[in-house]
């Protein structure tokens, strides 16, 4: 679909969707970064789901909101993380997890690594990852699929803000980021706990599918698992290409600021733009053979992680979370496979992963 529109409808009505649909590196990039295309909308359905955030801001309040929120996934504040949070949420949920007879473990621990990390570094409780699971998915489903009603959808967000607001009342950890956002002069309660909320569910939505993706490759590329554990400098090579192959997001919404002409086409303003994040991450201008997963790719253009003001803001982190993953299972495991299903494709309309994965493995002798 991605190779059709590239060349013949790069920007396309959709007729059953009521909205537009743009492909293709150059015209995802000028939509993800020119002021006439914005994130706001009023009835976004981001804020039926979160309210207000930095996700559907534009301009100063967005800078505002991205520069309070920004300090804790700043690119020399993420590698502190790397084995106080990182590594020991990594190893504690192996440890768990990675038992024989567990061959659908990788999904669980999906779920519970993205999850339980940004909780620590909110400074919420390990052992709420559950709740917090629970408490985000109607909201991630709503947004994804128009799961459940408007009304259902407003109900279990303030479910959800209740939690974060009886956290705050009862006082968290004042050296992690819940405390120092609710401390923060320029941010209102509202502002506080409708951001953390965002930075749940798109930390962990998102980072749950590509952790799934990436276990999915390295266990079903022949040969791959035994390439990285004789040299584990390939994984951060591996994580990247597997992302901009197979993006965990793969769209994202804009809306026309004015009426402007894209690609040929006239956008009447307000009209909602669905920007193909993973068509661009397959545009043979950009990458030559882009349907072909390879380790020799230059992937630097990939916009896996959005591209322009609304980059995402947790990227460094991600990659952090993937990398150690498999840096860690290397380290246990002598061997890696895919039982099921045979079909590594991924589904899913706005994130996107392989479903039911079921791996087999052995344990390492000895532990590298």
């Amino acid at each position: 679909m991605y190779d059709w529109h590239l060349r013949h409808a790069p920007v396309f009505l959709s007729a059953d969707m009521n909205c537009y649909f743009v492909f293709g590196h150059h015209l995802v990039q000028r939509v993800l970064t020119a002021s006439e295309f914005q994130a706001f909308h009023p009835f976004r359905r981001s804020r039926s789901a979160f309210g207000p955030s930095v996700l559907d801001s534009d301009g100063r309040p967005h800078a505002r909101l991205r520069r309070a929120l920004g300090t804790e996934f700043r690119p020399r504040t993420v590698p502190r993380y790397a084995e106080s949070v990182v590594g020991d949420v990594v190893r504690g949920l192996l440890d768990e997890l990675l038992t024989p007879g567990r061959p659908d473990f990788a999904a669980e621990f999906a779920w519970r690594l993205p999850t339980r990390v940004v909780a620590r570094i909110l400074g919420l409780p390990d052992d709420e990852d559950g709740v917090l699971h629970e408490l985000m998915r109607p909201l991630v489903l709503f947004i994804d699929n128009a799961t459940g009603s408007v009304g259902d959808t407003v109900q279990h967000r303030e479910v959800f803000r209740a939690y974060l607001r009886r956290r705050i009342r009862d006082g968290v950890d004042p050296e992690r980021m819940l405390a120092r956002l609710a401390a923060e002069p320029g941010l209102t309660e509202a502002e506080v706990v409708d951001n953390a909320m965002l930075l749940l569910a798109a930390a962990t939505e998102t980072t749950c599918s590509g952790t799934i993706n990436v276990i999915a490759r390295v266990a079903g590329e022949p040969g791959l698992w035994q390439a990285l554990r004789a040299d584990p400098g390939l994984i951060p090579v591996v994580v990247l290409e597997t992302l901009r192959h197979e993006p965990p997001l793969h769209v994202t919404l804009r809306y026309a600021a004015a009426d402007v002409v894209l690609g040929g086409v006239h956008i009447p303003e307000r009209a909602p733009i669905q920007v193909c994040i993973a068509s661009a991450n397959r545009d043979p201008a950009v990458f030559p053979d882009p349907h072909t997963w390879s380790l020799r790719r230059s992937w630097q253009k990939s916009i896996a992680f959005g591209f322009g003001p609304h980059h995402c803001l947790g990227s460094g982190l991600a990659l952090l979370e993937l990398e150690t993953a498999v840096h860690e299972m290397c380290r246990r495991l002598a061997a890696l496979w895919v039982d099921q299903p045979r079909d590594l494709r991924t589904s899913g309309r706005t994130f996107r992963h392989v479903r039911d994965l079921r791996l087999g493995f052995t344990f390492a002798d000895v532990p590298t």
